[in-house]
């Protein structure tokens, strides 16, 4: 640590995997002088220290880079891990009230798969009551009749209380210390115990041990790829995108932005080319144009849509968010 002076955190956890869009979101957060309210930590898992070492000079002293050697958080033999785009170290933020430095009273979590595109200060600011956490909903509230698919039969029986109204996405959340020291462990202990049916893994967690005491955000600091898709974008201005779901901008074009955030990170590594060593960013490639089938199924879907987007607008004009 050098000279840290706040008693917020900002925190990522990262593998190799995520180390880059995590360090450009962090960047981002400096450009916007968030490092004024907040520490900016970026907790490493199985990054090679002499890549932190050299990330780190050249990061400049906003960002901290901590390597986790906490292990806590794997799951034991014999504990289910639904395979997706998720790595098992996303349970490693379930750890880190154990290793922040004692000053720090206020977490802030945010996931590397993210853009900082708006002033987030409001969040940075928020402080969550105690047994809380402050977080936006995920996909599941607007799709009451699970039109989408995006989660099984049953799901939400096995959260202990969480519903489809106040199923929260993990990927933003600010908390307490003391609370997160409480339930973090309390998630990981739950996911343990029902990891073939927490197939949302951390986030499943969370949602089960919290229930309902979620203090809600608006959707404009977690908007992710199902509000994105929606154009939402029209009605409320993001503040953090989060690209969920396995189509990520480093990858290939994530609708509705299409390459708008790619170039992002063909920037980052001109910047930092020793990221090279974990870190790829595709080229960009022309997209196709949609075929029929595609087209007509884009047409099938307008008027469940056009139902979701007045949903939206509805949700956002409601004045009663945690954070603005």
């Amino acid at each position: 640590m050098t000279g840290k002076r706040h008693d917020t955190a900002v925190v990522f956890v990262t593998d190799n995997g995520y180390l880059g869009p995590s360090l450009l979101a962090a960047l981002q957060l400096t450009a916007q002088g968030i490092d004024a309210l907040t520490d900016i930590m970026i907790y490493t898992v199985g990054v090679d220290p002499a890549l932190i070492d050299t990330l780190q000079n050249r990061a400049g002293r906003a960002i901290s880079f901590i390597a986790l050697p906490d292990t806590s958080y794997v799951p034991p033999d014999g504990v289910a891990f639904a395979k997706n785009h998720v790595p098992v170290t996303a349970l490693a933020r379930l750890v880190i009230a154990d290793h922040l430095p004692s000053q720090y009273r206020n977490i802030v979590y945010l996931d590397g798969d993210i853009q900082i595109v708006g002033d987030i200060a409001p969040l940075v600011r928020h402080r969550v009551r105690d047994g809380w956490i402050a977080a936006g909903r995920g996909s599941a509230w607007l799709d009451p009749d699970d039109r989408l698919g995006l989660n099984p039969k049953g799901y939400f029986d096995v959260l202990a209380g969480a519903t489809r109204q106040s199923y929260f996405n993990s990927g933003v959340l600010a908390c307490n210390r003391d609370t997160w020291a409480i339930y973090g462990p309390k998630a990981l202990n739950a996911f343990f115990s029902n990891g073939d049916t927490f197939i949302r893994h951390d986030q499943s967690a969370l949602n089960a041990v919290f229930e309902q005491n979620v203090e809600p955000l608006s959707p404009a600091y977690n908007f992710h790829n199902v509000y994105a898709k929606l154009k939402c974008h029209g009605i409320l201005a993001p503040k953090i995108i989060h690209f969920t779901g396995p189509a990520k901008p480093w990858k290939a074009a994530v609708p509705p932005w299409g390459w708008r955030f790619h170039k992002s990170y063909t920037d980052l590594m001109e910047r930092f080319p020793e990221l090279a060593s974990v870190f790829k960013v595709e080229p960009y490639t022309p997209q196709p144009t949609p075929g029929l089938r595609a087209r007509i199924s884009t047409l099938r879907g307008a008027r469940t849509r056009i139902s979701q987007r007045r949903a939206f607008r509805a949700y956002v004009k409601r004045d009663f968010f945690a954070v603005r």
